[in-house]
């Protein structure tokens, strides 16, 4: 019994521990975006964020290793076995082109304080486009785990049934350059509309580029 209560409490600290954790960066992510949008990039400082966020500049590197990091919410995400099953198995039922285009956003995109955090992301990268290699960078980083995840989409598709392992990575590679090229299209379209530019859904945009691109090509 008193291991049982050791274990139960443990896991209680531990929980609390990751969700102060993701309170910590969920305010320095609403702090960046915030002085970014009120005061512009070059007076935004790592310095003014972690002050927003009632951090310590120290504790800020313990989240994100640049205030740009911080802006888009990036982080060091890990993309393990477990986690690709989860994904493959919890994409049932949506077709592969969109279930790839919604992986590399579910990437660069990890959950956030607000729904409407990622509008505020995409006008900063109107009014600084420069960032923007920084958030494609990160798909880059990922690219054979990502893969690995698009393989299992495969195994779902009656059309890449039967395939040799060696035939269906390559097939998997493709899918999956086609579909980050529609990503970062859509996103520098995006980008580049101007401030007070209508926010469109990026995933649709990506997904419709890769069809039409598609469609061209047959």
């Amino acid at each position: 019994m008193l291991c049982n209560n050791l274990i139960m409490d443990a896991s209680v600290r531990t929980g609390l521990r990751d969700r102060k954790r993701q309170e910590t960066r969920a305010r320095l992510e609403e702090a960046a975006v915030t002085l970014v949008l009120r005061d512009g990039l070059e007076q935004t400082t790592i310095g003014t964020i972690s002050e927003l966020a009632d951090v310590s500049p120290r504790t800020f590197f313990n989240y994100f290793d640049s205030k740009d990091s911080a802006i888009l919410g990036l982080r060091h995400l890990e993309i393990n076995d477990e986690t690709v099953s989860d994904y493959v198995a919890g994409d049932e039922g949506t077709d592969l082109v969109g279930s790839v285009v919604h992986l590399l956003f579910a990437i660069m995109d990890a959950p956030v304080s607000r729904p409407t955090i990622r509008e505020d992301r995409l006008e900063i990268l109107r009014r600084y486009p420069q960032i923007l290699g920084g958030q494609l960078a990160q798909m880059t980083l990922m690219t054979g785990r990502l893969s690995e995840a698009v393989q299992g989409l495969l195994t779902r598709e009656p059309r890449f049934f039967g395939l040799a392992a060696a035939e269906q990575a390559a097939y998997a590679d493709l899918i999956l350059a086609l579909c980050a090229g529609a990503v970062r299209v859509a996103m520098r379209q995006s980008a580049s509309a101007g401030p007070g530019a209508p926010n469109e859904d990026l995933e649709q945009q990506a997904i419709c580029l890769v069809k039409k691109t598609v469609g061209k090509l047959g």
